[in-house]
């Protein structure tokens, strides 16, 4: 049996295992599915990095304003408080989520309610 192939003991501090992050999820939500959408795009929350270009009637400027505004927000991006924006306009709504432990800001663009 190989030495990676030993399980390790999980880090101690002061005689007690250490809580470690989950490791960052490989899987990118797929967006595509969400009913109602009409366009939408992931970004690392980290930098604004686009890692999934805008799709539909999202469009990069509208990915540029809505990091922005999480900017401003701050404690979006932070990781604390807020997890989830819903910015409303008469004929359209976007709703942004900051990804669970990946990383990443999801955007998706939705026709309002009439």
């Amino acid at each position: 049996m190989s030495e990676s192939a030993i399980a390790q003991p999980p880090p101690m501090a002061n005689g007690a295992p250490v809580a470690q992050p989950p490791p960052p999820s490989n899987e990118i939500i797929d967006l595509d599915a969400i009913p109602g959408q009409i366009g939408h795009s992931i970004l690392r929350a980290s930098d604004g990095t686009i890692l999934r270009r805008p799709t539909g009637s999202l469009t990069e400027r509208d990915v540029g304003i809505v990091y922005r505004m999480m900017l401003e927000i701050g404690t979006v991006l932070d990781g604390e408080g807020l997890q989830r924006v819903i910015v409303g306009f008469r004929s359209v709504s976007y709703a942004i989520s900051l990804g669970g432990g990946d990383g990443c800001l999801y955007i998706v663009k939705r026709r309002s309610s009439p």
